[in-house]
């Protein structure tokens, strides 16, 4: 076949207008965009990944996943280059908040933490919206790899909604058969049912106390007022719940939330 001038010109221009897409679409994959940087970034924890190696093999990987009423945040200020590293401590069966502080420094792939002991944490990702932390702990023929993964978190936005079966049902009420309302509300015993999850929703919306007047379980016009909410956290009412040990701070503001939230069954 011969070529004219004309459909050799149309030919090469094709093969060339091909070799520019091809470099552009090999430049759009390999180009990392360099994260925004925030003059200070609230991370808040979103779950944490465990891995358990043996001579290179995995034995085992578990996940935690965090609610919004866990208080684990990392704060980083670029304009002091401080941190401060807040989570939920618990001892003798009783949780407060503790925390860390001091100086910080992030050098390549590593993000160190300078208070008393320096900490270093691997960076394995951080975009505008996501940062990922690595730390490692090898133990004889073991390794122990930890990788917490944190949300930016926006304090200006208003409140994330709660969901009433992730962060009050499942973490709170029943947990497994563990949780703070078990055994005694379980499907066999209790003034109150609160399993399985849509039988405790429509006993908590419906249900009146017993005492204190029949106050409503939920007010949702007055959240306070609401006979759940009195329960785990006024001292003053006849039955404080759970008898046999409290809900943290941060369980009784999500229970507040959820209700001032409209209470839905989310």
């Amino acid at each position: 076949m011969v070529l004219t001038t004309d459909s050799m010109k149309n030919y090469f221009l094709f093969l060339f207008s091909v070799a520019l897409l091809f470099v552009a679409c090999t430049k759009d994959r390999i180009i990392e965009i360099t994260p925004i940087v925030y003059p200070v970034e609230y991370w808040k924890k979103d779950s944490l990944v465990y891995t358990l190696y043996q001579g290179g093999v995995e034995l085992n990987q578990q996940t935690t996943t965090y609610g919004i009423s866990s208080p684990d945040t990392l704060t980083l200020s670029y304009e002091n280059n401080n941190f401060r590293l807040t989570f939920l401590e618990q001892n003798k069966g009783k949780a407060f908040l503790g925390f860390t502080e001091g100086a910080f420094v992030i050098e390549g792939d590593s993000l160190f933490l300078f208070s008393g002991d320096t900490v270093r944490l691997k960076i394995v990702a951080k975009t505008d919206s996501l940062l990922v932390l690595e730390s490692s702990i090898l133990n004889g023929d073991y390794l122990r790899e930890y990788r917490d993964y944190y949300q930016l978190l926006d304090i200006n936005a208003e409140a994330p909604m709660v969901s009433f079966k992730s962060d009050i049902y499942e973490p709170i009420f029943y947990n497994n058969g563990e949780g703070s309302c078990m055994p005694c509300h379980n499907d066999d015993g209790g003034q109150m049912r609160l399993v399985p999850a849509d039988m405790a929703y429509n006993e908590l919306i419906n249900g009146i106390s017993n005492n204190d007047g029949g106050v409503p379980y939920i007010n949702t016009i007055q959240p306070e007022e609401s006979y759940l909410y009195r329960l785990v956290s006024d001292g003053n009412v006849e039955y404080v719940m759970p008898p046999n040990s409290t809900l943290t701070p941060f369980e009784i503001e999500t229970i507040l939330l959820w209700i001032s939230q409209g209470a839905q069954n989310n």
